[in-house]
């Protein structure tokens, strides 16, 4: 009889012990495991949208293009850091379930993501316009100048060059234009003689000179610079992409400044 019960207290305090065990231990650190897997979870579906971000504007980076702006791909390479190093680390669980319950506590506080995605969004669209803006001033078509230059109000008429009338005859040969617009403009008050525009030429207002190639703009530039100061005095000139905007020397240092910079801000416009 004594032996009996000698053993039923055995097992019941064998019962109590392992029934405190999962309660007290066990079971607790169970639910910090699946709390800790739950947090991670969702942490990893924010983390994986700016990771997908992140992604996108790498692709777009190792495409290689060149921007106009090349500040535009430094600064998108320097939000893609940035972003990788705002991502929330996921650390190792722990062993113990008080250290769980910390790192889920850590884990869950508040987290918003929006305006790193939203930083890179801007700094990808600057790059990939400033891509699209280089691209409008390289070797674009006369009809593209002379549509963008229409729209200056001050231009009051343009006019391409053909192989025919080209004065330079420089048109489609080798190291020349591949388009050359000519354009007046109502700040010149001088008389230009000349039946028509192209014929009045570069005084009555300007001239767009188009290359295939920088280095042919360039070199063009080069030459014009040649008469600066002289007799043959050639007006403003300077190179954007492969374009070559010229201003009439009728015009005042000022005058040429500004209407230089409308006619690049017109080319680079995007629509």
């Amino acid at each position: 009889m004594k032996k009996s019960m000698m053993v039923g207290l055995i097992i019941f305090i064998a019962l109590g012990l392992a029934t405190g065990y999962y309660f007290l231990s066990y079971a607790p650190h169970q639910a910090a495991v699946t709390k800790f897997e739950d947090v991670v979870k969702d942490l990893n579906e924010k983390n994986k949208e700016v990771e997908d971000q992140i992604a996108e504007a790498e692709k777009v980076i190792e495409n290689n293009e060149e921007p106009l702006d090349s500040k535009t791909l430094e600064e998108l390479k320097s939000t893609i850091k940035d972003s990788k190093d705002s991502l929330r680390k996921i650390p190792d669980i722990e062993k113990q379930t008080e250290q769980i319950e910390k790192q889920i506590e850590e884990l869950s506080q508040p987290l918003d993501y929006s305006e790193t995605k939203k930083n890179l969004s801007d700094k990808q669209t600057h790059y990939q316009n400033s891509i699209l803006q280089l691209k409008q001033i390289t070797n674009p078509s006369s009809s593209f100048i002379e549509e963008r230059l229409k729209e200056i109000e001050s231009i009051t008429g343009v006019q391409s060059v053909t192989e025919d009338n080209d004065p330079n005859k420089k048109l489609n040969k080798q190291g020349g234009y591949t388009a050359s617009v000519y354009f007046v403009d109502n700040q010149v008050t001088e008389s230009v003689e000349g039946s028509d525009i192209v014929q009045k030429g570069n005084d009555v207002g300007g001239n767009i000179e188009v290359y295939k190639t920088k280095e042919d703009a360039e070199k063009r530039n080069t030459y014009i610079s040649a008469f600066d100061g002289t007799a043959l005095n050639p007006g403003s000139h300077y190179v954007y992409g492969t374009v070559l905007i010229r201003t009439s020397h009728h015009l005042t240092g000022t005058q040429q400044k500004e209407l230089t910079e409308k006619i690049y801000n017109k080319l680079i416009e995007l629509k």
